[in-house]
């Protein structure tokens, strides 16, 4: 199995050569490296530490001109950072993956709401661009292909290839509503007039479905209730079983033809697509059916950033029933990792449902310290040999700050 880690470009903008080599040193196999991201605002623990690195999204590489010769949506570019640093990566021998955030793009979404997931109350989402729209289809497509243009990049990994949701962590959100999964989960419910064209093909009236939404979110906001025991009991119970299934399958299809487009113009890299089996998921995990969306990308990359063992563990095992080669995710972070023990039964745990990859978020935002348990984290035979991992024989972990 190999470690591999997430990573920004900004974090090789000084010294990439030292950075790409640091890596190398602490066993990285592969860097999953963003060619497209959305904004952020990152303290760095280690090209830089304490530096604080805020920018807006876009794409990281300048590439060639646009595929299509008059693109509906086209990123800004950033700089050509991206560049600069998979080929300091690839000289040192370390793999690169081109790493895509397509629709979670606040600047495009924003300068073109009619292309953005629109809410069953009419209003656009300036953070999420929707799926089921061909200009959107075009661009994700479009933003595939450049990426597989570019030089030493090997693979691609799609983020944000399907539906987002209300909650966004930014621009200071603010709600003093007591709002239950279900009602952030039918907030995320796009109506716009491709999703209802969808809808009406599956034989149902959007605005119908829409009145049900706003109708169980206006009572929420005027007399709170407790959540059930379940997310989707309270979906069927607000919806009615027949019109929540329809929902989810419509929703299902849109993100699968979605990342079949995409795959469509890989030039034969290796894809694999940010995905979950949690139906109600919104985060910018492609959600649905996860054989299908197996299908359409060729692989699967199953995380959880949230430090949730549990659903790690119940996304490892949908992804092993694909039969589909998959990578495993997790936060490196201090909050999310506490010591190196714990990495190292997240690592036995990815092993044993048979990943190919445990995936490390991230590069410079991780304690430094932490790329030494990379470096010691026991790895499993190459070449079909089968043991598991083994505790490293020394736990260290950061001095108290």
């Amino acid at each position: 199995m190999n470690t591999e880690l997430f990573a920004h470009p900004l974090s090789f903008r000084h010294a990439p050569g030292a950075q790409a080599e640091r890596l190398r040193e602490a066993g990285v196999d592969r860097v999953r490296l963003a060619y497209a991201y959305h904004s952020g605002r990152w303290l760095l623990t280690t090209s830089e530490p304490a530096a604080v690195v805020d920018f807006a999204g876009g794409r990281w590489f300048a590439g060639r001109p646009g595929v299509s010769e008059r693109p509906p949506l086209k990123l800004p570019v950033r700089g050509d950072h991206a560049t600069t640093a998979a080929e300091a990566l690839v000289a040192s021998g370390v793999a690169v993956t081109g790493w895509l955030v397509a629709l979670h793009q606040s600047a495009l979404a924003s300068s073109r709401p009619e292309l953005a997931v629109r809410n069953a109350f009419g209003h656009p989402y300036r953070h999420a661009l929707c799926p089921a729209h061909p200009d959107v289809v075009r661009y994700a497509r479009d933003l595939v292909a450049e990426t597989a243009a570019q030089p030493w990049v090997s693979a691609l990994e799609l983020e944000a290839f399907g539906y987002l949701g209300w909650q966004h962590a930014s621009a200071h959100d603010r709600t003093g509503a007591a709002l239950r999964p279900v009602d952030r989960w039918l907030l995320s419910l796009c109506f716009c007039p491709a999703c209802s064209a969808h809808l009406l093909e599956a034989g149902v009236d959007s605005t119908e479905a829409a009145a049900r939404a706003r109708a169980a979110v206006l009572a929420q906001l005027c007399d709170p209730h407790p959540a059930g025991l379940a997310l989707a009991e309270d979906a069927v119970s607000e919806l009615g079983q027949e019109l929540h299934d329809v929902l989810l399958a419509v929703r299902a299809g849109v993100t699968t033809r979605l990342v079949q487009a995409a795959a469509e113009v890989s030039q034969g890299l290796p894809v694999a697509v940010r995905a979950t089996a949690d139906p109600y998921a919104c985060d910018g995990k492609s959600t649905g059916d996860l054989p299908s969306l197996a299908s359409a990308a060729g692989g699967l990359t199953v995380t959880n950033l949230g430090g949730d063992r549990a659903a790690l563990q119940r996304d490892l095992l949908a992804a092993r029933r694909t039969g589909t080669r998959f990578a495993a995710g997790w936060n490196l972070g201090a909050a999310q990792t506490r010591g190196e023990e714990e990495l190292a039964d997240i690592a036995r745990l990815a092993h044993s449902h048979g990943a190919s990859a445990l995936v490390l978020y991230a590069y410079d935002l991780a304690p430094a310290p932490r790329l030494d348990w990379l470096r010691r984290l026991a790895r499993a035979p190459r070449d079909g040999e089968k043991a598991p991992y083994h505790s490293p024989p020394h736990i260290q972990t950061e001095p108290a700050q």
